[in-house]
């Protein structure tokens, strides 16, 4: 599902803003990835790039993964770029919205940004 809008959400990115575009599909270089310790698996960005400067990220929402993974990944992502002055945004397709909006909410994510793709 992700494949099919990646094109999509490099064409927001673009009129976004987004200069050195990283995303973690063909034809980009990978996004640098995040290793946890005492973790098997390391956390990738679907798309990073800088906008005004600042490291920011897109992820593409999806349930494809186990929840409470797609949390802690939308939580680093959104540490990383306040710390960089960035933002994450959460690219939503049709029927994920409004499961993106609800994580934000719950969690507290304050620096992340859904938008409907």
């Amino acid at each position: 599902m992700k494949g099919e809008l990646y094109g999509k959400a490099i064409i927001w990115v673009t009129k976004k803003g987004f200069k050195e575009i990283k995303a973690n599909t063909e034809d980009y270089e990978t996004p640098a990835a995040f290793i946890q310790p005492n973790a098997e698996k390391s956390i990738v960005p679907d798309i990073s790039g800088r906008v005004n400067g600042s490291r920011s990220y897109a992820e593409i929402v999806s349930k494809e993964e186990n929840e409470q993974t797609t949390i802690t990944k939308w939580k680093l992502l959104g540490s990383v770029a306040a710390r960089k002055g960035g933002k994450l945004y959460l690219l939503a397709s049709r029927g994920y919205k409004t499961f993106a909006e609800q994580v934000v909410k719950n969690y507290n994510l304050q620096n992340a940004h859904v938008v409907s793709i």
